[in-house]
């Protein structure tokens, strides 16, 4: 059982390893990279994803650490590590411990502050995404840019 822990903690590992290196421009390579751990979670987590000009990688910072249903953030805390990592673009990701991913009206009012914030700042926000549980024919995410919010 331990070596099985082993395998696969290895093989999330060396996936992150490669996504990493990829150009991070959809919702479904996020989802890759952080939904197995975010959907682990019993409560809510925002971080933010700090991506290059090419839009890759250079950091993953969590800001927020909620309850079960709320994780609260300001754009100050969300773009602070932008800002420490000089970063050009960042995608905002957050999990929902109860699996749906439908954002709540709180989550519609964070993306709205939030676009008006990176916008202030010359910071490109590329996605705010929420994490939940496949099921049935829904990948388990939302995308506020699939959904043509953003």
């Amino acid at each position: 059982a331990l070596e099985l822990v082993a395998a696969f903690g290895l093989g999330q590992r060396l996936a992150r390893e490669t996504l990493s290196k990829q150009k991070l421009d959809s919702p479904e390579l996020v989802s890759e990279l952080v939904g197995p751990e975010m959907r682990r979670l019993r409560t809510e987590s925002l971080r933010v994803i700090l991506l290059d000009t090419r839009y890759r990688l250079l950091h993953i910072e969590e800001v927020s650490l909620g309850s079960l249903n709320e994780s609260i953030a300001h754009p100050r805390e969300i773009f602070r590590p932008a800002l420490t990592y000089s970063a050009h673009a960042v995608i905002v990701v957050h999990n929902h411990p109860s699996g749906d991913a439908s954002p709540s009206q709180t989550d519609h009012s964070l993306t709205r502050r939030l676009a008006e914030a990176a916008e202030l700042l010359q910071i490109k926000l590329l996605d705010h995404i929420i994490i939940g549980a496949p099921s049935g024919g829904s990948p388990g995410y939302f995308s506020f840019k699939e959904a043509g919010v953003l």
